[in-house]
């Protein structure tokens, strides 16, 4: 195969460019074709699926049976779009593929069964365990498959981070909180705490408030104009003030 011919300066020739606009438009009317193909395979299946589920209902509530033809053939069409352009790799990924294993699997079992039903054959034993208690719950089946989707998300990685961390945090001020109970301070402040409580409730039940005693005060030495006064106390006697000048001091 000849390998497409350029110019000196790099730049794509006419010939070349031809050749890629087909490709392109061949490109664009096979994917066309596989979104009309798609859509007919998603309303023939939708046929048996709604005549199915129809059947699980009453007769008044068949309208409701659109729900689950909505879950069925409206994952056929959110997961293929969700794996090519939302899920992450890994587990995420790995999970829609199998839900959309899993629910094309229901639709062919459901298209098989209406159709067995609708020519009035005898179905299957196996199938029969299959419409008796898988068929019902099979919305489900999906619903569940689209949490796990959701709950796998990378971005739940930053959110479980974040509430890590705070609650590690929380533990920390609990501990920290735990190690200051037993610092003298915070004992005292709680004391002195209970005392006024306890005074307030004294007051209100016998209505004579307490009054708390002054500290007695200690002898002092002042300084005044260059000499001391000194105040002293013997026993009962009155206090004398004495005064001694800067001459006595130095002789």
């Amino acid at each position: 195969m000849s390998q497409p011919t350029r110019f000196a300066d790099g730049a794509m020739t006419l010939g070349e460019l031809m050749r890629t606009q087909r490709r392109d438009a061949v490109r664009a009317f096979a994917m066309f074709m596989a979104i009309v193909l798609y859509a007919a395979v998603l309303v023939y299946t939708g046929v048996h699926n709604f005549n199915l589920m129809s059947r699980t209902v009453p007769d008044d509530q068949r309208f409701f049976a659109i729900t689950a033809l909505l879950c069925l053939e409206g994952a056929a069409v959110f997961l293929p779009l969700a794996i090519h352009f939302w899920l992450a790799p890994g587990p995420q990924r790995m999970v829609g593929y199998i839900l959309y294993g899993v629910n094309f699997a229901v639709v062919i079992l459901n298209t098989i069964l209406d159709a067995i039903t609708n020519r009035s054959e005898a179905v299957p034993d196996w199938l029969q365990l299959y419409a008796m208690f898988i068929l019902p719950a099979t919305p489900i089946i999906v619903g569940v498959g689209i949490a796990f989707i959701f709950l796998l998300d990378p971005s739940k990685k930053i959110h479980d981070a974040r509430a890590a961390a705070h609650a590690a945090s929380i533990d920390a001020l609990a501990l920290q909180m735990r190690e200051a109970a037993n610092r003298p301070d915070i004992n005292q402040a709680i004391q002195l705490a209970a005392v006024k409580d306890m005074q307030e409730a004294a007051v209100r039940v016998t209505g004579v408030r307490i009054v708390e005693p002054t500290p007695p005060k200690l002898p002092a030495k002042t300084a005044r104009n260059g000499g001391s006064i000194t105040l002293k106390a013997e026993g009962r006697d009155r206090p004398k003030l004495t005064r001694r000048s800067a001459k006595a001091r130095k002789s």
